[in-house]
């Protein structure tokens, strides 16, 4: 298996092989990826953090042979946990991985931390709604959780339908603390959308922005709009 990595600040990850196809996702700084297929100006990649696929354009991608990718599997690992930090002439975003201990980083936790979870949520308040984003230049709700959930120590999928299948559930909105995980259903009841509770009547979600809610029995009340915007579905505590 050819593997690659990502030495650019950011790079979109599209469905299909065109620049017409919808952003599915970003790899970020120092992402490490397997190569699945390619052409002459795309190749099909997976991410080895969350296996999440797409494809990004060749011009983009630096091949890593089997010595260095070994090598930097063993590295000492540390997240940007600031919006955006300079680092070697490049603007990193939130959760971008170095391999030095630097003013912006922290080291990879292997023990959840629930606290570093709310405190990363808040540095990103008002980072711009995108869907398929997963950078301080715009986000959407999945990758907000699962990048506050990395710095914080803990390893989540990349869609909202697959990180409900972790943590255990709370049953009671009033047992809810800060750091648990709120998730959204539609009229079909499929997952869409989660958020961080901060405590057990106030979330913070990425909706347009990244902002502060309040939420009920029903689910997220905008403040803004005076209505509900999403209908919940479950709390999840993840340890």
């Amino acid at each position: 298996m050819r593997h690659g990595i990502c030495k650019l600040a950011v790079v979109p990850m599209r469905g299909e092989c065109s620049h017409k196809s919808e952003l599915v996702s970003e790899l970020l700084f120092n992402d490490i990826y397997e190569i699945l297929e390619e052409n002459e100006e795309w190749m099909k990649i997976r991410c080895m953090y969350d296996s999440y696929e797409g494809w990004i354009r060749n011009l983009q991608h630096s091949e890593l042979n089997d010595e260095d990718f070994e090598s930097y599997l063993k590295k000492e690992k540390y997240i940007i946990n600031s919006a955006v930090a300079s680092y070697r002439n490049l603007i990193l975003s939130f959760g971008s991985k170095v391999f030095e201990k630097t003013e912006n980083a922290i080291a990879l936790r292997k023990v959840f931390d629930h606290r570093i979870m709310v405190e990363s949520a808040i540095k990103l308040l008002d980072v711009p709604y995108r869907w398929g984003g997963k950078s301080a230049m715009g986000i959407d709700c999945s990758a907000f959780v699962q990048l506050c959930a990395k710095v914080a120590g803990f390893k989540l999928p990349r869609d909202a339908s697959q990180q409900v299948e972790r943590g255990e559930t709370i049953s009671q909105l009033v047992e809810a603390h800060a750091g648990d995980l709120a998730f959204f259903k539609d009229n079909k009841d499929k997952i869409t959308h989660v958020g961080i509770m901060l405590s057990n009547d106030k979330i913070i979600h990425a909706s347009g922005k990244v902002r502060i809610d309040a939420i009920d029995q029903i689910g997220i009340f905008n403040k803004d709009s005076k209505h509900h915007t999403h209908i919940l579905s479950c709390i999840k505590r993840i340890r």
